[in-house]
Formats: structure tokens, sequence, C-alpha cells
């Protein structure tokens, strides 16, 4: 790795404050920046043209920290006297008096990740906790075993790390109770921490070096941060999770994927720094009274793809301009080999599998390259020739320098080609298997598995298999892929590569979940399965799916009141004796059930009507008068329609000859052939409770009925209502 050389000159500066610049944070619009300083006052800035939009005063001391809601509503500032000071996000008024928060200076604070919570922590020892609607302290305060330094929650919330002049504690944010508690190296002075992305690591900065710490165990991770000379004052990660930034003598910027210095920065004597919103630039403050802006380097994050003039039209899904962009650039110079594979890309976006082939193999004639075989490689996969595709992409593995992130990036490429070809289990298995591997792209592995999943989800909702598709998508949008919304700028390459919607896969996996609960008739998951993505979305996302959400609302609540209704009528199709009317109901309730039926505990009342109604056998009749003419041929009742339905076996099996024969006839044969007794699931008739007096002028006789006869299980461990 060749040196770096340090930058002294940052790209421009904000003054304004009088004495030492103590805390940075920016807000999530990209507008705005606000600091504090020793010289008691905050300062609210306008990023574009650098100007002072406010001066917030009110502290009586040095402003030590300060903390800006996700939501950029409110900002929270504590001071060397222990005092806090809430104000309103957006003006920069105060929205609290001073409160007196600490016995000493206020040494880090920090908003939990729903915003309902800030913990602060003084130099006295305690850590407490503020509901950020009263502002009320809420439980007692937790004594730490050292002076604290730094506090920050787990991505997830559920955790909440602090280090101290001595240690580092965890606590569990729910129960309040420590769960782990480790010292580090002897001597050691932890001043800094943060938090990976997806929460799989912490750092935390010590004299001089990174530490990094395992949640599941809180065992160091053997990993080399070589580097830093002097006690790292602070530590932030990028808006996208690659990259970190510290702050000691100097600014060092690293690559999160191999813990390797990309850039070194030299502002005078920083004591706090962050990243800008959209992660292109670093803010530091310092000794000097000012705010420096520093530029992150363009290649911080190694790409495999060099397309550069046709790179904004592929990501706005403009193939054609792309193409012919790409087409000039080979006019004007035939032996443009990075073109030609560039072009392929396009091609196979496009589905033009034979051209972009073409381009492909054309470009390696000219010069093998990595970007050539991954092109071919992809290619090959939409032609459906497996095996030569795989080999291509064997061998731009041998073409990556041996570079890990490239090699990382590429086998991810390789993942999706082949999902694109079907070979589903091979490529989650490949993501699977990368993942495990040391120093390797979490969040990226996260990512184009997510992806998948949804796709997976998607192919089994057209199959109709709703519960299966439920359960991918469940996973999806459970996964940490989605811990952060610059997740779209990071992977560009693979919106380059396949055309993927980054933007809004969490929302469509959260829609298409919400659709699997409602086409498997559960319109009760379904339900809650949407209050959870309303619960989970932005206020964008909400406003850009409030027609989708409104009539996906009418859609659950029709099919609930359907279910009532048929679950709670009579059963259609037969008139007031009870005989058959309409014979197609019960095939029609069988084919429903299977996608609709809901579960037993859900509605006992219902489904007994059902069974009393299915099971319910004719009438009997008041005592025959003696008839005056001869009696009529005995009819055959046709139940004999319902028992089909009921017991119609698939399409698949031969169907069983129908044998009339007389109800008594049917049970000595079934007592002959030695049956089991009555059903107990079966609701006998005199138990039925009927509200009506027997129809005087119902049948005077009761009629045969016709059943199916099957020797071998008539009688035996199949029910019959005959029986």
């Amino acid at each position: 790795m060749s040196q770096l050389i340090p930058s002294t000159i940052p790209l421009r500066t904000f003054e304004d404050h009088e004495k030492t610049v103590r805390a940075v944070a920016v807000f999530p619009d990209k507008r705005r920046m606000v600091t504090g300083s020793d010289d008691k006052t905050l300062r609210l800035w306008d990023l574009k043209t650098g100007v002072v939009l406010k001066k917030m005063e009110g502290h009586s001391s040095a402003v030590w920290k300060l903390a800006v809601s996700r939501d950029g509503q409110i900002i929270v500032s504590g001071d060397d006297g222990g005092g806090v000071i809430v104000w309103y996000g957006e003006t920069g008024e105060p929205l609290t008096q001073p409160i007196k928060a600490h016995d000493y200076y206020v040494c880090s604070l920090g908003f939990s990740p729903d915003g309902t919570v800030l913990a602060t922590a003084g130099a006295e020892g305690t850590m407490k906790f503020w509901c950020t609607k009263t502002w009320e302290m809420q439980g007692e305060a937790i004594e730490c075993r050292g002076r604290p330094t730094c506090i920050g929650y787990s991505p997830s919330g559920e955790l909440l790390a602090i280090t101290t002049n001595l240690n580092i504690e965890i606590y569990n944010t729910s129960t309040r109770e420590r769960v782990a508690f480790f010292a580090g190296d002897y001597n050691s002075s932890h001043r800094s921490l943060a938090w990976i992305l997806d929460g799989t690591r912490l750092l935390t900065g010590d004299d001089p070096t990174i530490k990094e710490w395992d949640p599941l165990t809180w065992e160091q991770v053997d990993r080399t941060w070589k580097g830093p000379t002097s006690v790292i004052r602070a530590l932030a990660i990028n808006p996208a999770g690659t990259l970190v930034a510290s702050a000691s003598d100097h600014i060092r910027l690293w690559r999160l994927s191999d813990r390797r210095t990309i850039a070194i920065f030299k502002p005078y004597d920083t004591t706090c720094i962050t990243f800008s919103a959209d992660g292109k630039h670093i803010l530091s403050g310092g000794m000097d009274n000012k705010i420096s802006e520093w530029a992150v380097p363009s290649d911080a994050k190694s790409k495999i793809l060099a397309i550069t003039t046709a790179r904004n039209a592929c990501l706005t899904g403009d193939l054609s301009t792309a193409e012919e962009l790409l087409t000039q650039e080979i006019v004007t110079d035939p032996n443009e080999y990075t073109s030609y594979a560039n072009r392929s890309f396009v091609m196979a976006r496009k589905h033009n599998w034979d051209h972009a082939l073409d381009d492909a193999i054309k470009s390696i004639t000219i010069k093998p390259s990595l970007t050539g075989y991954i092109s071919k490689g992809i290619a090959l996969c939409g032609k459906g020739q497996v095996r030569e595709a795989r080999i291509a992409f064997d061998v731009a593995s041998i073409l990556t320098n041996q570079n890990s992130i490239i090699n990382h990036f590429l086998l991810l490429i390789k993942a999706i080609a082949l999902f694109n070809t079907a070979q589903h289990e091979e490529a989650m298995l490949l993501i699977k298997e990368l993942a495990a591997c040391p120093n390797t792209d979490l969040l990226g592995c996260r990512v184009v598995e997510t992806y998948l999943r949804v796709e997976l989800g998607t192919k089994a909702l057209g199959d109709a298999r709703h519960d299966e598709a439920a359960n991918y998508f469940t996973t999806a949008v459970n996964s940490s892929a989605f811990s952060s919304k610059f997740i779209p700028q990071v992977y560009e390459d693979l919106i380059i590569l396949f055309g993927w919607d980054l933007e809004s896969l969490y929302l469509n996996g959260h829609q298409k979940r919400c659709q699997a609960f409602l086409s498997a008739g559960k319109p009760d998951e379904a339900l809650e399965a949407h209050k959870y993505m309303m619960d989970a979305i932005d206020e964008s996302a909400k406003a850009s799916c409030l027609d989708w959400s409104n009539e996906f609302k009418e859609q659950c609540s029709a099919l609930a009141a359907h279910d009532d209704r048929i679950l709670g009528a009579e059963i259609p199709g037969q008139d007031q004796d009870g005989y058959d009317a309409e014979p197609n109901f019960f095939r029609g309730m069988q084919e429903r059930s299977q996608i609709s039926r809901p579960q037993p505990q859900q509605r006992p009342g219902h489904l007994k009507r059902l069974k009393l109604a299915m099971t319910r056998a004719p009438r009997s009749a008041p005592p025959p008068v003696p008839p005056t003419t001869p009696l009529p041929v005995a009819v055959v009742n046709t139940l004999r329609t319902h028992l089909q339905h009921l017991f119609t076996r698939p399409p698949h099996h031969p169907t069983l000859p129908v044998v009339e024969v007389p109800f008594a006839k049917g049970k000595e044969r079934n007592v002959a052939a030695g049956a089991a007794g009555n059903n107990p699931d079966i609701v006998p008739y005199e138990d039925q409770d009927l509200d009506t007096q027997p129809d005087p002028n119902s049948r005077q006789q009761q009629q045969a009925v016709a059943v199916h006869v099957d020797p071998g299980e008539h009688g035996g461990r199949k029910s019959c209502i005959c029986c």
C-alpha cells in the first residue's frame, strides 16, 4: 500500500465561535449543523452557505456535548456544570429551562433509536434516563464503576454501552441491568465508542488503539487497526456503515471491511468529529475555535465497475442512453476494452444476451480484465450456460490482485447471477458461507440475501404458495440490511449491474408480506403485518403508500366480513326440510377452505354451527296417517349429492362407483363389517338444539339414501354420516 499523504487544508471552515468547539452534530435534512463550544453557546449553521442561522444561548458554562434526534426535531446539549437544555430542532429556540441533570459535567448523552428516551452520563459516575415527552427522569440512576466518558445505544436499541476511564460496561435497556463488564487493557483509558451499523461489533477508542468487541461473547476480536499514535478522543461511523473516522492528534479515515487507513487529515487539535448526512464529508471541531470540513475520497469504497460516462444513465434506468454513450466511446476508440465490457452490462440489463456475450468476448479479446470476465459470466448465466459462467467467474477471481474487498464483491455478483438462472440453493449457500468469512462485508451479504429472499417470496406469492411467501417476506423485513437509508448509495454497482430497486426494497417487502397473509385468507395476520409496517417505515414512505394502505385495509375488512357470513349462517343450498338444493356448495367450501379456513380457536361458535348444519339429518316425521292410496315408489334422497362432494377423492384418484342402498341396509352392513360405534365428533340428531317443531307436512317415510360403498374402508377408519 502506498504511503498516504496527510491533508492539512480543509475544503472550508465555519468560523463564529469564540472558544474551543467541543461538539458537532448534523441534521438528517442534510442542510444544517449544530455546534457547541466553551463559549457557553450553540450555533445553528446552514451547511450550504456556511451562515449562522441561530446563536443559541442559555447555558451557564461550557457546552461539552450535544445530540440531534433522528427526526431532527430536537436538540439536546449538556454543559460543564451538569446542566442539560432541550431545544427545538427547527428554530433553535429552547424547549425547556436548564435541567440540573448531574452534579458534575455532562460526559456524554444520546437518544435511543426510537427517540423516546435520552440517556445522559455525568462525571460523578452516574447514568440517567429521561422521557423525551415530559423530560422527567425515568427510574433510578445507574452507578457506573468508573467515570463515564462515552455512551451509545446499539442500533437495535436493546443494549447501551458505556466507556469509563477504567472499563467498558454493557446494559440491557429494558431491565437496566448490567449484562457485561470488561476492563480491556491494563491502564487503558476508554474515551470513545461507536457501534457498527448492523450491531455485530462495538468499537472503542483507547490509548492509542481502536479495539473491536463481539456482542455475542464480549470477547475482543483479534483485528489490527494500525495508525493512531495518541489518545483517540472520538469515533464516528459514516451513514452507510462502511467507514470509520477517529480523532486523535489527527483524523484518520478507515475502511471498515479491511481496517485499512484510506485518508489522513491534520486539523488543529481535534476535539470532536462527525460525518455529513450524505457521508461525503467529515466535520471536525477543534481548539482553533473552528469547524473544518474534509472531503471523503471518492474511491473510499472499492468499485469493480469503471462505468463513467454512462453511469448515471444506468442508475436511472435509461438504458438506451447508456448504450448510445458507450457505443460512441467504442466508435471513438475501438480498442477500449472497458467500453465493450460496460456495454455488455447494459445489454444484459436489456436481456439481449447474445449481444451482451459478444461484447464481453470482444472486451476479453482486446485485453483480459476483471470487468470483462464479470460481464462474460453474467451474459453466460443469462443464456443458461451455467457451467461456462462459473468458469468465467473463477477466472475473474484471479484478476482481483488478491484484493479481499473486490473478491468479496465479485462473489456477491456471482451469487446473484446464479440465482437469476434458478440456482437458488447454490446462490443462498454461497452468500451464507461468504458472510461467515473473516473481514467480510457483512452488510453487503445481508443486503443481497434480503433482496433475494424478497424475490423468492414474490415467486411463491405468484404460485399461490402464500404461507411460504409470508415466511420469506417476514425474514426479509426483519433483516438488518435496512439499518441504513444510504444502502442504495453504498451498493450502486448492484443497481448498475442488475437494475435492483434498493430504494423501495424495504417498503416492497412489507407490502408483499401483508398481501401474502391476505391471500392466505388470514385477515388478522395481514392487519398485524400492516401495523408493523406502518410503525417501521418513515413518514415519506407512509405518504407514498397511503392509497395502497387504505385499499388494503378495506380488503382485509371485506375478507373478515365474508368469513363471518360463511361461518355464522345456516348452510345455504338446503330447503327447510334439510334436503340438498345446491349440490356445488360443499365442493366450493372444500376448495375455499384450503386458503382461508380460520383456525378452530378463532371462531369456535361458528365452527360448531357449521358442524351441526353439515351433520343434520332429515327431521323425523309425525306418526303416519293410514294411506288411502298405495305408497309411491321410494325416491333416492338427494343427500347423495352432499356425500359425493364431502367425500370426493382428489382428481388423481379413480372415482368409486356409487351404489344405492337403503339407509337401514347400510347400517346392517357396517355392523357386519365390525364398524366402530358412533363418531363422537358428529353431533347426534337427538342432541341438536332445534328451536322449531317438526313440520306436520314433512315426508311420511324415511327414504332410501345413496352412499359410497368401499368394502375396504366403509365402516372402518373413515367416518360416514350413515354410520
